[in-house]
């Protein structure tokens, strides 16, 4: 399509333009070369309305050469009429302001990003939340000599949380959640595993995303949002709920260097269970506002690709950290979650409760080699989760098929805080008020109170697997009864305080006496010698004794949680810094830190906790090949199946 031609008003106008600029306000004229000046006449009045000066200079010079009427500027005739070659700049295609550039970066980066989170099986159901904005910085122009807008790297913000859609009744369905870091490996045979369990299980797998020195939005670097080819369609760039009471973080991309992933996001899920996409393996337990409802937890996952850092200090230290692994969830029928960890080994394969994953096949029948139970307090003991655990209960008519000694058939069953001290615990001394209560339920006797042990124990005892009693401190309180004399005024009480008092002191003359000659003393708890004098038949119990190791595999399970290093409070940042994989209890909230892991309790109420609590009904597990998980308990289930108890007739 033709130009329209300019009016000879326009042409007049910008005749007198260019003559004012050159010959008034001394802008150069085209083609002078001078250096003085900061501008051609025409670069300058371009600015001010936008017109193409050098172009029309040129339309202009035409129709003069063709003999018709034209408006050139008085600068320009001379150099036409004496025949000196005029260098005119060739007409260009307007340039693309700062501006432009800017909001064409912004935009390019905005379709990248959205493509990315919504082109997998769990798209982000508000891309909008992530901004995309031009970014113009000032810069100053030597050669202008003034300031002048150029484009930079485009901004991202957060305008909200980004979501995928959720599942608002989860009840009966599965899911493996996992991590993987943008630019590393597949674990190739770690992901075939976890892909076999989910065909057999019929799980669905998601995988949380997370990024290394770089963000989901990073302009230049490609790798940014670069992912092994196998995981994209499983990735999941935000957050998933799943009915009321669990959420998957995927939106939460955490440094995989970071020491503490879970610490500061413990309020995060707001009252639900969570698991947040990481490689560190991490477990905190969030209170409960009442006691008598156990905490949730929020937890990692592990990665399904392989660890790729920087060699510093904080890369090198990760890497002893890093796990290779996933957290299997499962929600019963009434759409309470089940969690599991899962850790594999270096050639890819894992254990999940009794089943054994390698080599893309799925067995199952495997014996677990420990597991460390909740203290029991066996006098508060929850029937329903002791069930769960055990099976069967001395004087209970009543069989729970499919319990965790039954489908695990554990080689070890530690036992935590067997002994509680109901009957005369030294927190009750002078309160008569408990006193009259315990007189009055039948449970002021301690003799009667170890009885219980005794049964519990040879009810126990099988030839298939050792039961290690893990002295605790809740057992040592029966020699505090004794040692504080305190059985001289208790009527109930007194024979049988007599009686362990002699047996006490005679392991103190005997500890004397191997002291004297230079020798150790003997290992001795007072609570395994009333209960093997009450005659069981205990012979594959033995006990881990107060202050003595215990180690499964390398892993300390002899230690209950209370003592800690150089005479301290027992703490698990403190085992922590032991450096020593440890199974403690003690604590009452299950909890995972650098190889620490901790049980919970039978039972959540105690009588004497009140207020916000972190308890829970928790075991731990340990695999045969060293790998540990901790299994929570439901309303008295240990896994999503629905509980099948049988009476006995």
């Amino acid at each position: 399509m033709p130009t329209p031609p300019v009016p000879t008003l326009e042409r007049q106008r910008r005749q007198a333009l260019m003559d004012r600029l050159v010959n008034e306000e001394g802008f150069a004229p085209l083609g002078s070369g001078r250096a003085d000046v900061r501008t051609s006449a025409a670069q300058h009045a371009k600015k001010q309305d936008g017109v193409n000066y050098a172009r029309w200079i040129r339309d202009e010079e035409k129709a003069f050469r063709r003999g018709e009427p034209s408006f050139l500027p008085s600068w320009f005739r001379p150099a036409l009429d004496s025949g000196t070659p005029i260098r005119l700049p060739e007409p260009q295609i307007e340039e693309a302001s700062a501006e432009d550039h800017a909001s064409a970066r912004a935009r390019d980066l905005q379709i990248a990003v959205r493509e990315l989170i919504t082109g997998t099986r769990y798209p982000v159901i508000n891309p909008e939340c992530i901004l995309v904005d031009r970014h113009l910085v000032r810069s100053y122009s030597r050669k202008l000599g003034d300031y002048v807008l150029r484009e930079s790297t485009p901004r991202t913000w957060l305008s909200g949380t980004p979501r995928v859609a959720g599942v608002a009744a989860p009840a009966g369905r599965k899911f493996i959640f996992t991590g993987a870091q943008n630019d590393a490996p597949l674990h190739a045979a770690f992901w075939d595993n976890l892909q076999a369990l989910a065909l057999h299980d019929e799980c669905e797998i998601v995988v949380g995303p997370l990024t290394y020195e770089t963000t989901w939005w990073s302009e230049h670097n490609p790798t940014a949002r670069s992912y092994a080819v196998g995981l994209r369609e499983y990735l999941c760039f935000g957050q998933m709920e799943l009915g009321d009471h669990f959420v998957f973080c995927g939106e939460m991309n955490t440094l995989p260097t970071a020491s503490n992933p879970v610490s500061d996001l413990v309020t995060y899920p707001r009252n639900r269970w969570a698991v947040f996409p990481h490689a560190k393996r991490q477990l905190k337990s969030v209170p409960s506002t009442d006691p008598t409802v156990q905490a949730h937890q929020v937890m990692t996952t592990g990665l399904v690709t392989v660890p790729k850092v920087i060699p510093r200090k904080a890369g090198v230290k990760s890497l002893f950290h890093s796990v290779l692994g996933a957290v299997l969830v499962e929600f019963d029928h009434e759409g309470n979650p089940f969690c599991r960890q899962i850790t594999a080994a270096e050639d890819g394969s894992f254990y999940d409760l009794d089943r054994r994953v390698s080599d893309g096949v799925v067995t199952s029948g495997h014996a677990v080699k420990a597991l460390v139970c909740a203290d029991l307090h066996l006098r508060k003991l929850d029937e329903g989760n002791a069930l769960a655990t055990f099976g069967t209960l001395p004087g209970l008519n009543a069989a729970y098929a499919g319990s965790m000694l039954e489908v695990l058939r554990p080689e070890h069953v530690m036992l935590h805080d067997i002994f509680d001290n109901e009957s005369r615990n030294h927190h009750h001394v002078g309160d008569n008020g408990y006193a009259l209560e315990m007189w009055e339920r039948g449970r002021d006797s301690v003799r009667s109170e170890v009885y219980d042990v005794a049964t519990f124990l040879e009810h126990l005892d099988d030839p298939s697997r050792k039961t290690v009693v893990v002295e605790s401190n809740h057992d040592l309180a029966l020699e505090r009864f004794v040692r504080e004399a305190r059985y001289r005024n208790d009527g109930p009480n007194i024979r049988y305080g007599l009686e362990l008092d002699r047996q006490y002191l005679a392991y103190r003359s005997r500890a004397g006496e191997a002291l004297d000659r230079g020798d150790r003393p003997e290992k001795f708890s007072l609570l395994e010698t009333a209960v093997r004098g009450m005659e069981p038949e205990i012979p594959n119990t033995c006990w881990a004794y107060d202050g003595h190791s215990f180690l499964v595999d390398g892993i300390e399970c002899g230690h209950h949680g209370f003592r800690g290093t150089n005479g301290s409070k027992g703490t698990i940042a403190g085992f922590a810094r032991t450096g020593r994989r440890m199974s403690v209890g003690d604590k009452h909230s299950p909890e995972i830190n650098e190889g620490v892991y901790v049980a919970g309790a039978m039972q959540l109420h105690q009588g004497y906790n009140k207020g916000p609590s972190t308890w829970a009904v928790a075991h731990i597990i340990q695999y045969q090949d060293g790998h540990r998980s901790i299994v929570t308990l439901q309303k008295g289930r240990w896994r999503a199946e629905k509980p099948r108890v049988r009476v006995k007739a």
